[in-house]
């Protein structure tokens, strides 16, 4: 590593092995909340049935939670052109 290069500050480098975290896609997530935080479910429709299967499960704290909250607002503004107009548009 270049001794001028410093990394910046809390800032972590991740590894992601395709093989063993791949994307999955959810049709839909259900949350669970208690007093110490959040779970997700991320579930799958099974076939053309009305039934759904959980694939993952995520925990997070209320903290952690409300980072995640503010991050994909951010995100979505940013890539709908919303950040520039200060209107959040969801289309469901």
């Amino acid at each position: 590593m270049d001794k001028n290069i410093q990394p910046k500050v809390g800032q972590v480098n991740v590894a992601i092995d395709p093989i063993r975290t791949p994307v999955i896609y959810a049709d839909a997530i259900m949350m669970t909340f208690s007093d110490n935080g959040i779970i997700l479910d991320v579930t799958q429709r099974i076939g053309n049935s009305n039934q759904a299967s959980v694939v993952s499960r995520i925990g997070l704290s209320k903290e952690h939670a409300k980072v995640l909250a503010n991050k994909l607002i951010e995100h979505i503004s940013l890539r709908e052109g919303s950040a520039v107009t200060g209107k959040i548009k969801l289309n469901n």
